[in-house]
């Protein structure tokens, strides 16, 4: 079966859809396999209308179904290193090499040549292949997909996102809040500093702010938990300000991201964090001729996923077959957004994560194998 899985592979990884790009002519292959074995297709679309998710669902309209979901957009090769081409499968001993090949496409594969090999006749529960974009620059495309899926079908009891997890059942990761923060002053000659309002000053010290409130929550790490670090981040991405040395900067902008916990709520973190600019660091320094301004524009949130709601998923997984864990990832996922949704979410998929992402990406073919023996089990358990 794994051959199947390999010929699947060869096919996706052909299809360059990095972020920035369409993934349509995928969607559209992947959507006539899926519909010529029998899927009742939905299809949801980006605002441009040049990206879609696809959610294929098989078996009968009932409650209690599982969903394998993945994404088919990839990270760029731009800048990077290949000994071979990233859009071509490469066999190499007992592995097979290109972009996307762990991150996520192998278990996308898996999924869609176990699917189009069976008899799925006899299912007495529904299974849904579901297909995203953009999860790389922020998971933008999940949120529309499990929208349409819980407004259309039955809801599902368990979704597995395959993400590379090494085949190990993962239940936890912290959420990912991406921000834009702008501050606007008021130019002026480096001289006349009672006249101007510098907003790199203004943003140097909402960056101090954030400092010392992450300080305060790596002083206080939870140590019941298993993720690394047990405690919530912040990083200033990308900063940028001022045109000249002689002239007081009236706009300075971050981007800027935090990462929380799965029981802490980000969008009460984020008003904390934004409510000292309009306390202190907009009256104080703004002055009689001029007054500072602050905007801040949210890039992407996507969800933790809490090992306090999975509890069913992960035994469901278990007892699917030899798979096992209980594990907690630094990295994000779409898990988060389905089990918002109120259906309950693991990851669990092919591939190292320490691969991903890097010049000659590469999966071990037993790690395929090992992801179509899990699709197959998720058959059999739907059957019975």
């Amino acid at each position: 079966m794994v051959e199947r899985t390999l010929q699947t592979l060869d096919t996706m990884v052909g299809f360059d859809t990095v972020s920035s790009k369409s993934n349509l002519a995928l969607i559209d292959w992947a959507a006539d396999l899926l519909e010529a074995s029998g899927a009742r297709l939905r299809r949801t679309f980006d605002d441009t209308g040049e990206k879609a998710n696809l959610l294929a669902s098989f078996g009968p309209a009932a409650p209690g179904g599982i969903v394998l979901s993945g994404h088919t957009d990839v990270v760029p090769v731009a800048n990077q290193n290949w000994s071979t081409d990233p859009f071509t499968l490469t066999r190499k001993g007992e592995r097979v090499q290109a972009r996307g090949t762990t991150d996520m496409k192998g278990f996308c594969a898996a999924a869609i040549a176990a699917v189009t090999a069976a008899d799925l006749s006899g299912l007495k529960r529904p299974i849904h292949v579901a297909l995203s974009y953009d999860e790389e620059v922020g998971c933008l495309g999940v949120p529309r997909l499990v929208d349409d899926l819980v407004a259309n079908e039955p809801l599902p009891a368990v979704a597995i996102v395959g993400e590379p997890t090494e085949m190990r059942i993962v239940t936890a990761h912290k959420s990912a809040n991406v921000f834009e923060t702008v501050f606007e002053g008021f130019a002026a000659h480096s001289s006349q500093s009672h006249i101007g309002v510098s907003a790199t000053v203004a943003l140097a010290r909402f960056i101090e702010h954030l400092r010392v409130q992450f300080a305060a929550f790596k002083a206080n790490p939870d140590p019941s938990s298993a993720l690394e670090p047990p405690y919530p981040t912040f990083n200033a991405g990308v900063v940028t300000g001022g045109t000249a040395l002689n002239i007081i900067p009236s706009e300075a902008r971050m981007i800027w991201e935090f990462r929380t916990m799965p029981d802490q709520d980000p969008q009460a973190m984020l008003q904390d964090f934004l409510a000292v600019v309009d306390a202190e660091i907009v009256p104080e320094m703004s002055n009689e001729h001029a007054t500072l301004a602050s905007r801040t524009q949210c890039l992407a949130m996507v969800p933790a996923l809490d090992p306090a709601n999975n509890r069913s998923a992960r035994k469901a997984v278990m007892a699917l077959g030899d798979y096992d864990g209980d594990d907690a990832v630094s990295f994000g996922t779409e898990a988060g957004s389905f089990q918002g949704a109120g259906i309950e979410t693991v990851v669990c998929g092919p591939g190292s994560i320490t691969i991903a992402h890097q010049p000659d990406e590469s999966i071990a073919i037993d790690q395929l194998a090992a992801a179509t023996r899990l699709v197959d089990d998720v058959i059999a358990a739907a059957k019975a």
